[in-house]
């Protein structure tokens, strides 16, 4: 009798056993791969195969969209192969090897020793890849030409792509997506290129003109407004450059302005040719030499110097105005002592108490200093410090969590006992049906209910594994929670992370008065003495 080597033995999968299907299915960027190859369709044919072979069940589907196959750093690759790590997957099926990757070294080595020594069965269908021992079909060569063919193609594809755009910014065709304000955008003897658009052109001039006439942002977009000039992206979904009767105008953004300032084709300058200008060289460059000495007057002004430096934004993210609902923005102005000093004073503002459309909102501002006062005043009538305990608080919620914690783990321990025993039963139904104790039907039938229990307690086992992170999440916040209460009282400088921790939201309305929200409910949180 022949003797099997210990070579011969690793990754050897007996036949009668039933294999735990994960499918993979992947589409790269590259737009000529044929429409057969989309996600849908090769899920589609893998799902085929399963129906024709009763020993397999399906796990889960893992897709990449839009990953190329040159490398296997993919989040769905990367998923797939945690759960071949975890045994849940004992069987990876993909539509043919292209999809599977287009690296012929790093395929390879998958499916000839990662897979083998793992004991995880590949199956490229189209191909005819079955790694399966007892299958004769599989030719290791055949594999390795088809593998280092689709790298070749990879390659080849993404080098003519590149090839392509690089031809065509040489011929001074446009390459980029919508044209600028001001363009319009034709295809001329296969090459796009870009033309002045009579209309939104002379806005553009108009702009350049405003601002070297000494006018600032705000200013132009109010000058815009009442011109009745639409915004650039109103204007591409209605084609009007002015308002229309039952048409909504809406009011330009600073930063638009700013990016039509400051964007070279506008002199007839492409980052690859050229085309026509709309401004000349010189308006531009003047623009520009503006705009840097704005830029470094702005800088020294938000406290680059050395002498003022700028302070934290401690209600960053909290602070909202009442009546509109948006955040508020921070103003910084400086004023001169009697000493000769210097210093910063801050305030909040409605952003769109600045706005002249539909979106107007009624002035909201308030200085930073009555808004510590209102705060602190808030902070401390919500808090009754006398009453609290907090060494016994700390205690008491850790023993808390980890009763809750320990209880947890017991589920997903019994949750784990019964999936190993619902896949104990999956192989065992297919016995009966393989002995002929059960038909078909009822082989299909019962396996399919048994495959909607594991999902249902895989799905609870998440649930629970989610609820451990939460438990730790929470007890961290109330220990941070629990310090900073301490801090604060009425003599306290309010800091970031007190602020953030305590308090969930703080609405300002007319004659500075506020509304906050705390992140927490004192009846639930403090233990009395």
């Amino acid at each position: 009798m022949a003797r099997t080597s210990k070579k011969e033995k690793i990754g050897q999968i007996p036949v009668s056993r039933r294999f735990h299907v994960g499918i993979y299915a992947r589409l790269s960027v590259d737009s000529t791969e044929k429409k057969n190859e989309s996600i849908d369709t090769q899920i589609a044919i893998a799902r085929q195969y399963l129906k024709e072979h009763p020993e397999m069940e399906l796990y889960g589907c893992y897709t990449d969209l839009g990953k190329t196959g040159t490398n296997f750093k993919r989040e769905g690759f990367e998923r797939m192969m945690q759960d071949v790590r975890k045994k849940r997957i004992d069987c990876v099926i993909v539509k043919d090897l292209s999809r599977f990757g287009r690296n012929h070294i790093e395929t390879g080595n998958y499916i000839q020793k990662i897979f083998p020594f793992m004991g995880v069965r590949f199956i490229a269908i189209t191909d005819g890849v079955d790694t399966l021992p007892t299958k004769a079909g599989t030719d290791e060569m055949a594999v390795n030409l088809k593998n280092l063919f689709n790298e070749m193609y990879a390659k080849d594809i993404s080098e003519k792509v590149k090839s392509s755009r690089r031809t065509s910014q040489e011929q001074g065709s446009y390459t980029g997506g919508i044209p600028p304000y001001g363009y319009y955008s034709e295809w001329v003897a296969g090459k796009k290129c870009l033309f002045v658009c009579p209309e939104t052109s002379v806005v553009v001039k108009e702009i350049y003109e405003m601002f070297l006439a000494g006018k600032n942002m705000r200013q132009i977009t109010r000058v815009l407004y009442e011109k009745k000039i639409h915004r650039p992206g109103i204007y591409r979904k209605t084609g009007h450059v002015y308002q229309q009767e039952g048409e909504v105008l809406e009011q330009w953004a600073a930063g638009t302005v700013k990016l039509i300032l400051s964007n070279p084709v506008y002199m007839g300058c492409l980052v690859h040719g050229t085309t026509e200008p709309v401004v000349s060289e010189d308006m531009f460059f003047q623009t520009a030499s503006i705009l840097e000495k704005s830029a470094v007057k702005y800088c020294n002004r938000n406290g680059l110097s050395k002498k003022m430096p700028l302070e934290e934004d401690i209600y960053a993210g909290v602070l909202f105005c009442g009546g509109c609902g948006k955040r508020m923005a921070r103003v910084v102005s400086t004023k001169q002592l009697s000493s000769g000093d210097r210093v910063r004073i801050y305030g909040y503002y409605c952003p769109a108490s600045r706005r002249m459309d539909d979106l107007h909102c009624p002035a909201n501002s308030i200085s930073i200093n009555v808004l510590a006062k209102l705060v602190k005043t808030a902070l401390h009538q919500e808090f009754a410090l006398s009453g609290i305990c907090p060494g016994k608080l700390v205690k008491e919620f850790e023993k808390q969590a980890e009763g809750q914690k320990r209880q947890a783990m017991q589920e997903i321990a019994r949750c784990g006992k019964q999936k190993e025993n619902m896949k104990k039963r999956g192989s065992e139904l297919y016995l009966k049906y393989h002995t002929g104790s059960i038909s078909l039907e009822k082989f299909q039938q019962m396996k399919r209910e048994n495959e909607k229990s594991v999902q249902e307690i895989s799905k609870r086992q998440e649930a629970l594994q989610c609820s451990l992170y939460i438990i730790d999440k929470e007890l961290k916040e109330k220990g941070k929670f629990l310090r900073n209460l301490i801090k604060c009282n009425e003599k306290t400088e309010l800091a970031k992370d007190v602020i953030h921790t305590l308090v969930n939201r703080i609405d300002v309305y007319t004659g500075s008065r506020v509304k906050i929200t705390f992140t927490f409910r004192m009846n639930d949180l403090l233990v009395k003495r």
